[in-house]
C-alpha cells in the first residue's frame, strides 16, 4: 500500500509540475530565415520567441497559416500573438505590444540588375510597378501614395515576377530578400538580383498580442522580461550568429 501510495504522489507531482507551465499560442507565417513551417534552419525567430518565452517558464505553440489569416487570428482572440510585425499607428490600436524589438533589419527595394531603378522620394516610384505581399503594410502605404503595385499572396512569387519581368521591383527585408533569392533560384539566376542601396527604413520587428484575450498584456510583459534575460546571458546573440553571421550583429543590430 505504502509503495501505491507513493506511486501515486509521485505521478501526481510530476503530472502538476508539467501542468505548470502557461502556453502562449502563436499564429505566423513563413518568412525565412525568420520563421520557417518546415525547415529547423530558418526559424531564426522562432528560436528567439521560444527561448524568451522559455526563461519565464512559459510555453510556446506555434500554428501556420498564411499572413492575412495569421494577423487576423490574433485579432479576433483565437490566437495570442503573431509575429514579427512592424509597429504602425493602427496596429497599436489593435494589439498589445512588448518594448524591446525582436530585431532591426534594412527594408530595401529588391530589382534586377539589367533593370534601371532609382528613387529618393515616393513620387519617383510612380513610374515603376512594384511588387505587394497581401497584408503588408507596404500595401496601404502604396496605395495611399499613387503608385502602381501587383498583389500576390506569398512573398515568394515577388521575386518570380521580377525574374520574368512582370514586375519592376520589390521592399522587403535584406535579410530575408536574398534568403528567399538563394533558396528560390540557380546560383546563376541570383545573380541577377541587386537591391537599391538607399533603405527605405529600418525595421523593428514586434510580437503582435491579442487585445481579444484575458492575457494579451500579461504576455507582452513577460515576453520583454524574457528577452532581456537570454540578451543579458548572451544566448540572443548566439541565435543571432548562428544564422545570420557575426557580421549581422556588429551592423544591424548596433545602437
Amino acid at each position: 500500500m505504502k509503495k501505491a501510495a507513493w506511486l501515486f504522489l509521485s505521478i501526481f507531482i510530476i503530472c502538476s509540475n508539467a501542468a505548470a507551465n502557461e502556453t502562449v499560442k502563436l499564429a505566423i507565417g513563413d518568412w525565412e530565415p525568420y520563421t520557417s513551417e518546415k525547415d529547423n534552419k530558418n526559424k531564426l525567430l522562432e528560436e528567439v520567441v521560444t527561448e524568451a518565452f522559455k526563461a519565464e517558464g512559459i510555453d510556446v505553440h506555434y500554428d501556420y497559416f498564411p499572413w492575412k489569416r495569421s494577423y487576423n487570428s490574433v485579432l479576433e482572440g483565437r490566437h495570442d500573438g503573431t509575429f514579427p510585425w512592424n509597429k504602425t499607428e493602427e496596429r497599436e490600436k489593435e494589439f498589445y505590444y512588448h518594448n524591446i524589438s525582436l530585431i532591426r533589419d534594412e527594408g530595401v527595394f529588391f530589382h534586377l540588375k539589367s533593370k534601371p531603378f532609382d528613387w529618393n522620394t515616393m513620387e519617383d516610384l510612380k513610374k515603376y510597378t512594384l511588387g505587394v505581399t497581401l497584408s503588408f503594410k507596404q500595401e496601404k502605404i502604396y496605395k495611399e501614395n499613387g503608385l502602381k503595385a501587383e498583389r500576390v499572396t506569398r512573398e515568394d512569387l515577388n521575386f518570380k515576377k521580377m525574374l520574368v519581368g512582370r514586375i519592376d521591383a520589390y521592399e522587403t527585408s535584406k535579410t530575408v530578400g536574398y534568403n528567399l533569392i538563394s533558396n528560390l533560384f540557380s546560383k546563376e539566376e541570383a545573380k541577377l538580383f541587386t537591391h537599391h542601396p538607399k533603405a527605405v527604413e529600418v525595421n523593428e520587428y514586434y510580437i503582435l498580442f491579442s487585445k481579444k484575450t484575458s492575457n494579451g498584456k500579461s504576455f507582452a510583459d513577460k515576453f520583454d522580461s524574457g528577452l532581456q534575460k537570454i540578451k543579458a546571458s548572451g544566448l540572443y546573440d548566439r541565435i543571432l550568429t548562428e544564422y545570420l553571421g557575426d557580421s549581422y550583429i556588429k551592423t544591424t543590430q548596433s545602437e
